[in-house]
């Protein structure tokens, strides 16, 4: 297992932990916090900010905040060459997050509405991004929906595979890279596994897989807004693991983020860390 300075964190991890877990976490990796993130944390229900900013609030640059994936997707496509970890893209400043964000009559700047609808549209998209890959699904793995129960579950295994093997899915990124889009796409030609493109791709094809089966290919047909605000989790769950993948640190507790993140990144780093079930049991179905 590799050794890692800087770590994602998820807000499960950071819901379900003390305060004190939170410190000795910060005493061993740098924290990185995605945009994802802070946006559930400002939009969530009053008592849940409130129990994981208390955890952040008193200390100077508490962690790491980074935008999202596409700041290392644009950097990729300026320089033609790998972004490097998140950790190389945070915002440089000196920081503290309002106390304010603990009291319930709390209410945002004009400046953090606005950031925070930009960042609604930036979530939007990459919804429908995942529901149109999803229809795509039969197109790459065809069995997924047909035999018996074990040999769908085979099936879906056999598809996890194809997607965590970076060649391959290096390859499924070279046919997307048609000519018009090659200021968007740049070239990837060696070390696929290092680049947040692929990275990208590998986890989008991940959860719309997972979509794919779960709604049994009738995602479009069930968009109800209970689904609608499952999809818009997933959506957040998809950047949290793309950036621990890249980051090779992952803090969750999460089961899926946590299968995932070791399918994708065997040799990176979880916290809590793996116990001796998770180590011995294969992928599972999503849950």
């Amino acid at each position: 297992m590799k050794q890692v300075s800087s770590i994602v964190i998820d807000k499960d991890y950071l819901q379900g932990a003390s305060e004190q877990s939170i410190r000795a976490l910060r005493a061993k990796y740098k924290l990185v916090m995605p945009a994802a993130l802070f946006y559930e944390l400002i939009t969530t229900d009053i008592i849940a900010r409130r129990r994981c900013f208390a955890k952040l609030i008193p200390e100077e640059n508490p962690v790491e905040l980074v935008d999202h994936i596409g700041v290392l997707l644009r950097a990729e496509a300026s320089t033609g060459s790998p972004s490097g970890p998140p950790s190389d893209h945070v915002y440089q400043m000196r920081y503290q997050f309002n106390r304010r964000l603990l009291a319930e009559d709390y209410v945002l700047p004009h400046e953090a509405r606005e950031a925070i609808s930009d960042m609604a549209q930036s979530v939007r998209e990459d919804l429908n991004q995942l529901i149109e890959l999803s229809e795509q699904t039969p197109s790459l793995f065809a069995d997924l929906l047909s035999g018996s129960t074990e040999e769908r579950k085979t099936a879906l295994e056999r598809a996890r595979n194809t997607i965590a093997n970076t060649s391959e899915v290096a390859e499924f990124y070279k046919q997307l890279s048609a000519p018009e889009a090659a200021a968007h796409m740049p070239a990837v030609l060696t070390d696929p596994g290092r680049w947040a493109h692929v990275r990208w791709l590998q986890v989008l094809m991940l959860f719309s897989t997972d979509l794919f089966v779960r709604y049994q290919g009738r995602l479009r047909s069930t968009l109800s807004p209970r689904v609608m605000e499952t999809l818009e989790h997933d959506v957040h769950d998809a950047q949290m693991l793309v950036l621990g993948v890249l980051e090779g640190g992952l803090a969750t507790k999460d089961r899926k983020l946590r299968t995932w993140f070791k399918l994708l990144n065997p040799s990176g780093h979880l916290e809590p860390p793996q116990t001796p079930h998770e180590l011995i049991v294969p992928p599972q179905g999503s849950g």
